[in-house]
């Protein structure tokens, strides 16, 4: 794999700000309503599991808390041996573990509770950037599944759920604009491909250069872009195609993004 193949993809990540599209639910909104009532009315009432009425209680009684705290996380572990359903995912995310911001003074408070180093606006700014958006992706499921499978077996439940007090994350995302030009910053966890492929040195690529190398990357995610590893994290900046910022002035922007 070309290096540039390997930039773009790390790119397209970057840039990509409040979250992807849920292919799921742009399909279900494209059938047609003829076909959804002919399969609703088809459908015959399911008589749910004492297992599964455990669940739904449990969910309820989780809905309830994040009505008065919406900002808080909880996951929840149901087993499949309880809710007599195969092949179902026996533990589940609650609330919001993805929050937005469309002010810098609320994203700073969600940051300053974090236990790593953060993302902050670069105190070199070109003139006329304002802060536009940012967004935190917390933990996955994935990450705390066996750890709370664990818990719940080692206290004999086959329902258990608890509140997630996240403090690290998997992704942050900061756009700054001046009036069509933009500049974001963003820190991930580098995979194992990002590890091999990137380093303290700093990876610049141009739009064009891009575009040349990848012709079928969108136009949307041509932008020139800096990346790097540091502090634990894959960080990268990224600038409109026409944006005048020199590869200079993304690396001074670098020594000042981060909040150690």
């Amino acid at each position: 794999m070309k290096m540039t193949m390997k930039i773009a993809i790390a790119t397209i990540s970057g840039i990509l700000l409040f979250g992807s599209i849920n292919l799921a639910a742009e399909a279900a909104s494209s059938r047609s309503i003829s076909d959804i009532t002919l399969k609703t009315a088809a459908a015959k009432p399911k008589t749910m599991t004492e297992g599964e009425k455990l669940e739904k209680a449990e969910r309820e009684r989780i809905k309830k808390l994040l009505e008065k705290n919406p900002d808080d996380t909880y996951i929840l572990y149901v087993s499949n041996e309880l809710t007599k359903v195969k092949g179902k995912a026996e533990v589940d995310m609650l609330g919001n573990s993805m929050p937005k911001f469309s002010k810098y003074e609320d994203y700073l408070k969600k940051a300053a509770s974090l236990k790593e180093a953060t993302l902050q606006q670069p105190a070199n700014l070109p003139k006329g950037y304002v802060f536009s958006a940012a967004e935190i992706i917390g933990p996955y499921t994935a990450d705390f599944a066996a750890e709370l499978k664990a818990e719940a077996k080692k206290l004999n439940k086959q329902i258990y759920s608890k509140k997630l007090n996240w403090t690290t994350t998997n992704e942050t995302k900061l756009e700054f604009k001046n009036g069509d030009n933009f500049i974001k910053i963003s820190s991930r966890k580098p995979d194992a491909v990002d590890k091999k492929n990137f380093s303290q040195e700093y990876t610049y690529t141009t739009a064009e250069k891009m575009k040349k190398d990848n012709p079928y990357v969108g136009e949307k995610y041509l932008v020139n872009s800096l990346v790097w590893i540091q502090h634990g994290k894959l960080l990268s900046i990224h600038a409109n195609p026409k944006n005048p910022m020199t590869k200079e002035d993304m690396i001074k922007l670098a020594k000042t993004m981060v909040k150690k």
